[in-house]
C-alpha cells in the first residue's frame, strides 16, 4: 500500500513553501488566518505539514499572499530537485543542527 502523501518528503517541502510564501508576503500566521477566515492553528498546521490542503485552499492562500498557483507550482517543482530543500528547515529558515 502506498504511504499517505502527508508522510512523504514532498509534502514537507510543500508545507515549507507555503510558509515561505506567507512570510514573503509579509504576513504573520494570524494575519493570513484572518485573510483566509480560518483559525491561526489551520495556518500553523498547514505550514508544519500536519494538514493537507486541497487545490482550492492553496488557491485561496495564493490570492491572500498576492501570488498564483502557477508560481507556486513552478517553485515547488524547483524545490523538489534542489538539495537545499531536502532537509527540514526550522520555521525561521535555518538548517537544523545535527
Amino acid at each position: 500500500m502506498a504511504r499517505k502523501s502527508i508522510y512523504r518528503p514532498e509534502h514537507r517541502i510543500f508545507a515549507e513553501l507555503l510558509r515561505d510564501v506567507r512570510t514573503h508576503a509579509g504576513f504573520t500566521q494570524e494575519q493570513l488566518s484572518l485573510a483566509l477566515d480560518v483559525d491561526q492553528a489551520f495556518v500553523s498546521e498547514a505550514e508544519r505539514g500536519r494538514r493537507r490542503l486541497d487545490t482550492v485552499q492553496v488557491h485561496d492562500w495564493c490570492l491572500a499572499c498576492k501570488t498564483d498557483l502557477v508560481h507556486i507550482s513552478k517553485e515547488f517543482q524547483k524545490r523538489l530537485t534542489d538539495p537545499q530543500y531536502q532537509e527540514p528547515r526550522e520555521p525561521d529558515a535555518r538548517r537544523r543542527s545535527r
